[in-house]
C-alpha cells in the first residue's frame, strides 16, 4: 500500500493533454489513501468512529509523518469523514511533486490565452503508470469479493472520480458500477474471515515451530491478524469518508472541500 496515494495521482494525468482529470476530488482520494496507509502500519485505528492514535513514531515518509502529526495534534480524535474531508489545498500539489522527484512525472511549463501560466504532467515512467492501470483493471474486471488492499485501491479510485476517466462509455458500465460497489464496501471481504485466516495461519505456524518459535509466530500472527482488522476499518472509513467529501463538495459546487489544512477534524 505504500504507493497507494501516488497510483491514484498517476491513472488521474490525462495521457492526451497532461491535465489532472479528477482534481477537484482528488485530494480526498489521496487523504483517505494516508488514513489506510497509518492504519497498516499500526500508527492508527479507528474506535467509535473516530481516528485514534496509537503510535506516533515517525513512519520515515514525510507526507504520512505531516498527516500523522495533525492526527497527534488534534485537541480530540476527529472523526474520519472530517479529517478526510478537509485534505488541505496543496495536498495534490505536494503528490505530484513526490512523483516527479522520483522521475515518475515530468513537468511542462507553458501559457494559454499568450500570458495565464500552466503545468501540464507527462508520465516519464509508463512501466509504473501501467502497473498502476493493469492492477486497477484487474480489479474492476474481476468477480467476486475483494482484499483490504484491492478495497482501498478500488474504492478510492472511485471516490476519486476516476471510474469514468478510465472506464467510460456504455461498454464499461458494469466496471465503473463494480468500483462504486467497492467503494460502498459492499465487496469487501469480511473482516471476521480475515482474521479467522490470520488465527488460522498462527495455529499451523505453532504445530510446524518449537515452542519458543510457536510462541513468536503465534504472537506476530495475531498482531498482524490485529493490523488486518484495523487496516480493513481504515479501509471502509476512508473510502466512505471521501465518497461523501466527494459528494457534499459536488453539492456545494465545489467549495470549500479542501481547506482547512491538515488539522482539520476536532468534531
Amino acid at each position: 500500500m505504500d504507493t497507494l496515494g501516488e497510483d491514484l495521482v498517476l491513472l488521474s494525468i490525462r495521457p492526451d493533454n497532461g491535465t489532472i482529470a479528477t482534481k477537484s476530488r482528488l485530494g480526498y482520494g489521496l487523504r483517505g489513501s494516508e488514513l489506510v496507509r497509518l492504519a497498516a502500519t499500526g500508527r492508527v485505528g479507528i474506535t467509535g468512529d473516530r481516528i485514534v492514535v496509537l503510535d506516533g513514531q515517525p513512519t520515515g515518509d514525510e507526507q504520512l509523518d505531516a498527516a500523522l502529526a495533525s492526527l497527534a495534534g488534534a485537541r480530540r480524535p476527529p472523526r474520519p469523514k472530517t479529517w478526510v474531508g478537509h485534505p488541505g489545498s496543496q495536498i495534490v500539489d505536494t503528490y505530484l511533486a513526490r512523483l516527479a522527484a522520483t522521475g515518475a512525472i515530468r513537468p511542462e511549463r507553458g501559457t494559454v490565452l499568450a500570458f495565464v501560466p500552466v503545468v501540464r504532467w507527462r508520465i516519464a515512467d509508463s512501466a509504473r503508470a501501467a502497473d498502476a492501470r493493469a492492477r486497477l483493471d484487474a480489479i474492476a474486471r474481476a468477480t467476486g469479493p475483494v482484499d483490504t488492499a484491492q478495497a482501498a485501491f478500488a474504492g478510492l479510485a472511485s471516490s476519486s472520480g476516476l471510474g469514468p476517466v478510465l472506464y467510460p462509455g456504455w461498454a464499461n458500465r458494469q466496471l465503473r458500477r463494480r468500483l462504486e460497489r467497492i467503494a460502498k464496501g459492499e465487496l469487501t471481504q469480511d473482516a471476521g474471515a480475515a482474521a479467522t485466516v490470520q488465527a488460522t495461519r498462527a495455529t499451523d505456524a505453532a504445530a510446524r515451530a518449537a515452542v519458543q518459535s510457536a510462541t513468536d509466530a503465534a504472537t506476530q500472527a495475531a498482531t498482524d491478524a490485529a493490523t488486518a482488522a484495523a487496516t480493513q476499518a481504515a479501509t471502509h472509513a476512508a473510502v466512505s469518508a471521501a465518497v461523501h467529501a466527494a459528494h457534499h463538495a459536488a453539492s456545494d459546487g465545489g467549495h470549500g472541500g479542501h481547506g482547512g489544512g491538515g488539522g482539520g477534524g476536532h468534531h
